[in-house]
């Protein structure tokens, strides 16, 4: 009897764990289905990626010296030094002339407590930069015919409010009324995250068709994109971004663990000191980072960014025609498809955010530019300005 008795037990326990096994399966199939990134945080302690707490990106790959300079371009670093030289930046800079890479170079530390140093290959969070390349993925779909620039945000969202009065280009442009206070404070899929703005997102009628940097709108635009192709938001992205261009040294902050020299963001305490002491660690909740579909949730080194920022200008994702429609620049701040336009020759982007900075400046023909991405914030930022200066002097053909 009591043979029996075992035997049933040790069946029913091997039952369940296969059982278990399956259900775990088909679930991290639904999530990835889902544009759920199903992985895990790299940390001391690895957690599940649906466990809602912070965590600090560290570089796997740890280079504490870097690289011997060839001649050129120790003399370019000599004259970077009174823009970008010791204690003025923290992260990495490049700098491409007439198509060709002259320079970069990393500035700083990836990790203090490591002694860590940013590089060339160094990967950072690229926040509102992204934007350019979500819109590239709309035009993609208003270029196949699946949209229309004259379409109506009702057409997708009808429970948005004043959703009848605003359009797909009001939303590339940021020329909407739309304003959301409120993000999830907890982890969702790309599917729950474009949901959540659009029950949560609140419409100010007075500021309508006026110029107004709302992240909301490429949240929302990123959850059209998911209902036109029925793809997630991820999937477009590899497959549309990343695949084609054979980048390696970019994914999504969700998933850390897949990156190589991912550099942790640091700012000072109190906030206010705007020395570079590496002095405080900056945390980005799971849940922010998930809220920030299709608007800043990619790393990027500086090398594969100006690949794709690139590859979008120079027509390799849309036709030349599509291209320059998506980037007329309106509004007082002359933004149109994620990109601000500098002047008749050339564009700029910038992004901040959860301890880091990106910041780029770039020729129309995207042969010239200057890409800068950074793993310390300070209050008074410099990054816009230094990246600004960089691009004149090269234009100028001081490099």
């Amino acid at each position: 009897m009591k043979k029996h008795f075992w035997q049933a037990i040790l069946i029913t326990f091997f039952l369940g764990v296969i059982l278990g096994g399956a259900g775990f399966a088909y679930y991290s199939y639904r999530m990835a289905q889902e544009g759920y990134p199903v992985s895990y945080f790299r940390s001391a302690k690895q957690e599940s990626a649906h466990k809602s707490v912070t965590k600090t990106f560290i570089p796997r790959k740890v280079v504490v010296k870097q690289p011997r300079l060839n001649h050129r371009t120790k003399k370019l670093k000599q004259l970077l030094k009174p823009i970008v030289g010791e204690k003025r930046f923290v992260g990495t800079v490049l700098i491409i002339k007439n198509g060709h890479q002259i320079y970069n170079q990393g500035y700083g530390y990836a990790n203090i407590s490591k002694k860590a140093l940013n590089t060339a290959n160094s990967e950072y969070q690229i926040l509102s930069m992204q934007k350019s390349m979500t819109a590239m993925l709309i035009m993609q779909q208003i270029q196949a015919g699946n949209l229309q620039f004259a379409d109506h945000l009702d057409k997708f969202y009808p429970e948005i409010p004043g959703a009848s009065q605003i359009t797909i280009r009001s939303m590339l442009d940021m020329q909407t009324g739309l304003r959301i206070h409120k993000l999830s404070k907890q982890v969702l899929s790309s599917q729950q995250v474009a949901d959540y703005s659009a029950k949560h997102v609140q419409f100010v009628a007075d500021e309508n068709n006026k110029w107004s940097y709302q992240p909301v709108n490429y949240t929302l635009l990123a959850g059209i994109l998911q209902q036109v192709t029925r793809q997630p938001y991820y999937q477009l992205f590899r497959r549309h971004i990343i695949a084609p261009l054979k980048l390696q040294h970019t994914g999504f902050v969700m998933q850390a663990n897949q990156a190589n020299q991912l550099s942790t963001p640091y700012h000072n305490v109190p906030f206010s000191d705007n020395s570079i002491n590496y002095q405080k660690v900056d945390h980005e909740s799971v849940a922010s980072q998930h809220n920030e579909l299709g608007t800043g949730n990619v790393y990027m080194s500086t090398g594969n960014f100006y690949k794709v920022l690139r590859a979008i200008l120079r027509a390799r994702f849309l036709t030349a025609e599509s291209t320059a429609i998506l980037h007329e620049g309106v509004g007082a701040r002359n933004y149109g498809g994620g990109l601000y336009t500098k002047n008749l020759t050339s564009y700029w982007s910038h992004g901040v955010g959860y301890g880091e900075e990106s910041g780029v400046m770039i020729s129309r023909d995207g042969k010239n530019a200057v890409v800068m991405l950074s793993n310390y914030h300070v209050k008074k930022t410099a990054l816009p300005r230094q990246c600004a200066q960089i691009y004149q002097n090269l234009m100028q053909g001081a490099y």
